[in-house]
């Protein structure tokens, strides 16, 4: 891959004041240890072909770092500013092979529920280019959940 194009870092205040923010939840009939691990997992977005590699480079927790292969495109590396086991993963990205971002985070929160649990994905973005997008956050939002939803694919059967 080229070489990389730095992205702003962000810290929890883009959550608030991002040009496009999108959140998705999704109910799990697992455990939230058993979901935690699904999302530290180097499985973690197998089942979409979008995102066709991902490696982790450091140890996994906070501070660590991995990278994502975008359409055999062009990467993004990650980096986890919060890693609260079991409970809470918050990173942001730090570079990007193409220049196609000002700043992305996204945040996972997994909350216990009766028949498992709620896990709610809250994506925070800044691209390059048009800023009107509010358009696209109603189509975001659909396909996050569709996406996050596919994470049943890894976890234990029940």
């Amino acid at each position: 891959m080229s070489t990389p194009y730095p992205v702003r870092p962000v810290d929890d205040s883009f959550f608030e004041n991002a040009p496009l923010v999108v959140r998705a939840a999704v109910d799990l009939e697992a455990t939230p240890g058993e979901v935690w691990a699904a999302l530290g997992s180097d499985e973690m977005w197998s089942w979409l072909p979008i995102l066709d590699r991902l490696r982790w480079t450091t140890p996994r927790g906070e501070g660590g770092v991995r990278i994502l292969r975008v359409a055999r495109a062009f990467e993004i590396e990650e980096r986890f500013y919060r890693w609260e086991e079991g409970r809470r993963a918050t990173f942001h990205v730090v570079s990007s092979t193409r220049p196609v971002l000002d700043a992305l985070a996204e945040d996972f929160v997994l909350d216990p529920i009766a028949t498992g649990t709620r896990l709610t994905w809250t994506m925070a973005l800044d691209p390059k280019g048009p800023r009107n997008l509010g358009w696209l956050a109603p189509l975001l939002a659909l396909g996050n959940k569709i996406a996050i939803s596919g994470l049943r694919k890894i976890l234990p059967r029940r």
